[in-house]
């Protein structure tokens, strides 16, 4: 859905429902808020002097392509992805267009004939603004989650299926399906095989509560392998490099589902808080100091190496991943951007907080553009629509509300209490005894497998000097023996396949700028 805020400024007339609470009238134009749980996506296109909203990107870029005014890439976002594997909000991919999220707000005013955007943030889950005053209920929340996951299922005809791993999140919205009555919603987990836990632990969540449960592994067959994520990339406005984007495409691909929603069991964190981990600490305390010392750190560690880690600064070193570094994209991409610099200046600008406060922001800049954006575009491009359903209004303010006790435990650093004793009460899901699974894909072993498609979509992308590929032909040949080159390999073949195959690039996309 779009809406032209040139036009209504031209006729003014009242904002359509469906933009109630995002979109509405300023004293000198209009004022644009990013979603707070981010379950709906905001994108503002400022491109040759026309603002548009849009609650769907590809919708945006299919307008701007029909007009012949399809904005070029950004530099920025480009770099970004490949250095971070993500593109933080409100930046996008696309110069011109704002990807707006948790508290982002956009102030459109003109001068004249000329459009102006102002962009701030007013984040709204600080720790601190908690009111506190919610009742800890397990059955309050479960109703919660049941209400809101009832309600994606039916919008969609009662058809879909929900992607399972064996976590707490994901667990607890299997429970509200079998609660609400939808036992025929199917789940699907991806296993990495054998040693994986993770679709042991999901299958015995599905047969307590008598849903179907699915595995989906790595297909053999590259060929197949390479249909299905050129498809992927064919279908996809925006380019994706979570490190489980792959398996996630995969795992949806090979769900069998031919109509519904995707439902997903992200999207909490923001609100629930996210605890600072005694490795997160360590690594904060232990970074180096001061752009020579990082520089000549980053110079002399290879890509794979923990102490890159190290090699960041505050915020940087709460993001996961052992990408790719600015001085080595700046030897294949012409107009590689530095964007330690953002980093470093947010990081400055919230040396005021906490730790655990400044962890807490973070969440703006990781969870929408990488881990939500990887659902979204793997959803969409089998035809099926999004789902998050902890991603509503109505359980973000409950939960955040609560007494600090029943959502976090600083001292044993961890979170989501009441979800894990809701988790304990209706479905004898222990997660202290169950633990931490982190997903597990074997990317280098998908790089191995898979090498002379990875080296070809790299080679053949025109964003690349191909002349000055050589590390990166090192890191596809090293990979056996270095297994987590596979993170700045799949970064880099993540955004190639995107642009040599997505049909929302054409020529007028191709140029970089910002």
């Amino acid at each position: 859905m779009l809406l032209d805020l040139n036009a209504m400024r031209a006729t003014p007339q009242g904002v359509p429902a469906a933009w109630a609470g995002i979109v509405e009238k300023s004293a000198d134009g209009w004022l644009v808020r990013g979603d707070r749980t981010a379950a709906t996506e905001v994108f503002l296109s400022q491109h040759q002097g026309r603002i548009i909203a849009a609650d769907r990107v590809d919708e945006l870029l299919d307008h701007l392509h029909s007009k012949q005014a399809a904005p070029p890439l950004s530099s920025f976002g480009i770099s970004s992805l490949l250095h971070h594997g993500l593109v933080p909000p409100p930046f996008s991919e696309f110069a011109d267009i704002y990807s707006l999220t948790m508290g982002d707000r956009a102030e459109v005013s003109w001068e004249g004939d000329e459009p102006r955007v102002e962009l701030e943030c007013d984040y709204p889950w600080f720790p601190a603004r908690s009111t506190e005053d919610a009742v800890p209920s397990e059955r309050t929340l479960l109703d919660l989650l049941t209400k809101t996951t009832s309600r994606e299922v039916e919008g969609s005809a009662g058809q879909g299926f929900l992607m399972l791993s064996s976590g707490k999140d994901s667990a607890a919205v299997a429970l509200a399906l079998a609660e609400a009555g939808y036992t025929h919603i199917p789940c699907v987990t991806y296993s990495s095989g054998v040693g994986d836990p993770e679709p042991a632990i999901a299958a015995e969540v599905c047969k307590r509560l008598g849903l179907k449960h699915h595995i989906v592994e790595l297909p053999e067959d590259p060929k197949r392998v390479a249909a299905t994520l050129t498809r992927f990339f064919e279908a996809s406005p925006l380019p994706s490099t979570d490190l489980a984007q792959i398996p996630y495409v995969l795992a949806t691909a090979g769900a069998g589902s031919t109509e519904g929603v995707v439902i997903d069991g992200g999207g909490n964190d923001a609100y629930m808080g996210f605890p600072v981990t005694s490795r997160w600490t360590a690594k904060t305390r232990l970074r180096f100091r001061g752009r020579r010392v990082v520089d000549f750190a980053q110079r002399h560690t290879a890509v794979d190496s923990p102490i890159n880690y190290l090699a960041r600064s505050r915020l940087e070193t709460a993001l996961s991943g052992r990408m790719i570094r600015f001085h080595e994209s700046r030897e294949f991409m012409p107009d590689a951007v530095d964007t330690r610099d953002f980093w470093a200046q947010l990081s400055q600008d919230t040396a005021h907080l906490s730790l655990f406060d400044a962890y807490a922001f973070l969440e703006r800049y990781a969870t929408p553009p990488a881990s939500m954006k990887k659902h979204v575009l793997a959803a969409r491009s089998i035809g099926h629509e999004p789902s998050v359903p902890w991603c509503d209004g109505d359980i973000a303010d409950y939960y955040f509300n609560l007494p600090e006790e029943h959502r976090y435990d600083r001292k044993r650093g961890i979170n989501k209490v009441l979800l894990r004793r809701m988790l304990l009460a209706f479905l004898d899901y222990d997660s202290d005894k169950i633990g931490k699974h982190y997903f597990a894909f074997d990317g280098a072993r998908f790089v191995a497998e898979n090498r002379e498609y990875v080296r070809s979509e790299i080679d053949s992308c025109v964003l690349w000097d191909h002349r000055k590929l050589g590390q990166v032909h090192e890191w596809l040949d090293g990979v056996e023996s270095r297994p987590l080159l596979y993170h700045a390999i799949l970064t880099l073949f993540m955004v190639s396949g995107w642009h040599n195959h997505s049909r929302f690039i054409n020529a007028a996309a191709v140029g970089h700028h910002g």
